[in-house]
């Protein structure tokens, strides 16, 4: 069994890698386990642990979602966190011009239902997970960093294609092998 997930990559430029930087800076000494900016990524349908004789049933799925979807782009704007603002559980950059992008998510959902993967209850929020917060000891400093990028853009990302990707779990982090590639 793989643990598998399909996701669009994206490839952060220098003004998400500095500002994941300065996240990581300000809030050292946290329990936080950082995402690498290598494998930022905005997942459209996590699988799980899944037998070899689906990941073949998924991959023409996947096929099939593509060739319904013509590439196009989103901007990426503003820092948050999902979970009690006293108690955040994720740290994200936002995404902004997402229509396109919420229809490639529908129409993977879509084409993944019969084989009985059942779309997400909750509403797809497209973001980039940058960090998952294991405790925070003072919120404060956290607050002051989400103030200061709240109307931050920060760039554009161009998506022609998302991919299987299997999600190997290590003590450093996870390690992401990239399966197939679907090209819109």
């Amino acid at each position: 069994m793989k643990r598998l997930f399909c996701a669009v990559k994206v490839t952060p430029n220098q003004a998400i890698r500095d500002t994941m930087e300065v996240f990581r800076r300000e809030l050292d000494g946290e329990k936080i386990s950082w995402v690498s900016p290598d494998n930022l990524h905005l997942t459209l349908k996590f699988f799980g642990d899944t037998p070899g004789h689906m990941q073949k049933k998924i991959v023409p799925a996947l096929q099939n979602s593509a060739g319904e979807c013509s590439g196009f782009s989103f901007r990426m704007e503003s820092c948050g966190t999902f979970g009690n603002p006293r108690m955040p559980r994720v740290l994200w950059f936002g995404i902004k011009d997402a229509d396109d992008l919420d229809y490639l998510y529908q129409t993977v959902n879509r084409q993944l239902e019969p084989l009985g993967y059942k779309p997400d209850k909750a509403t797809f929020v497209p973001h980039l997970t940058i960090g998952r917060i294991k405790h925070l000891s003072d919120t404060g400093p956290l607050r002051e960093l989400l103030a200061s990028y709240e109307n931050t853009e920060f760039g554009t990302t161009e998506v022609n294609a998302f991919y299987l990707i299997q999600s190997i779990l290590r003590p450093q982090g996870p390690e992401y092998k990239f399966l197939n590639e679907f090209t819109l």
